[in-house]
């Protein structure tokens, strides 16, 4: 089956990526991990497969209809209904699904089988729960004295990662997944009493969806809710009653000077 293939406008890519401090391609392909060759043919406008577009915008903590088009101004202010994208999901085996697992433990599971026996139900549950320690492993602090039981973990769980793949397979069932980026739009009260603020802030988080499919199905996709997303450009008539905004800790729009007032309450995602 061919891939699907993707084009953005020309220039959009370092377009987004500026806007998160990114200016140069060898910038990027740091944060992204995509090498220089194709970030270059990205923002030529070529096309490229959609997997790529959108593991691009994951790394960056946007929305991928940011790279696909310059922004709803339309929607300048923002979007109080949750929004949903469907995503391309490739097929995972273990060192996928530890790859996966070692960025985030926010899963969206879905299960396209028709009937679950017993035995799979446990094989799944066996396979969320090591995931969960994978990435546990990776966010722990670890002692440096004594890091016996915890490399002695490591390897436990990697090879029930493996395991439980094994195991699905010979139940004729496979794993399918893809990262996204999700969104949470909230406002800001003043402490201690929970008077609002004229602060609008967005918080991104990564999120992976994990479909189980029978073996006679291809690489499938997924709808997914994505939250709140941000707009490009925020227009001021569009803000009524905000007078900053922020993204993930970092002011991306002010009507003015910021009062000195709501400076604690800046600068940082929570």
């Amino acid at each position: 089956m061919a891939k699907e293939m993707i084009a953005i406008p020309e220039c959009n890519l370092l377009s987004v990526a500026k806007n998160k401090g990114i200016t140069t391609l060898s910038d990027l392909k740091e944060k992204t991990g995509v090498d220089r060759k194709t970030l270059r043919a990205i923002n030529a406008g070529k096309p490229v497969k959609q997997t790529t577009l959108q593991s691009i915008a994951d790394k960056l903590r946007v929305p991928i209809s940011h790279l696909l088009n310059a922004g709803n101004k339309e929607d300048a202010g923002g979007n109080d209904d949750p929004q949903f994208i469907e995503i391309k999901l490739q097929q995972l085996d273990a060192v996928a699904l530890r790859q996966l697992a070692s960025e985030t433990e926010e899963i969206t599971w879905s299960l396209h089988i028709d009937q679950i026996s017993a035995e799979v139900e446990a094989i799944l549950l066996k396979l969320q729960a090591s995931l969960h320690n994978w990435f546990m492993h990776f966010t722990i602090g670890h002692d440096e004295t004594d890091n016996l039981r915890q490399e002695i973990g490591y390897i436990k769980t990697s090879t029930e990662i493996e395991k439980s793949v094994e195991e699905l397979a010979q139940h004729k069932l496979k794993i399918f997944g893809g990262t996204y980026v999700a969104w949470n739009k909230f406002p800001v009260f003043r402490v201690p009493d929970r008077k609002p603020l004229p602060i609008l802030k967005y918080l991104s988080e990564l999120r992976w969806a994990l479909k189980i499919t029978s073996e006679d199905r291809t690489s499938p996709t997924v709808s997914v809710g994505i939250g709140s997303v941000p707009p490009r450009e925020f227009v001021e008539s569009k803000l009524v009653g905000i007078d900053v905004v922020e993204i993930d800790g970092k002011q991306v729009w002010s009507r003015g000077p910021v009062p000195a007032e709501l400076e604690p309450y800046l600068g940082h995602a929570f």
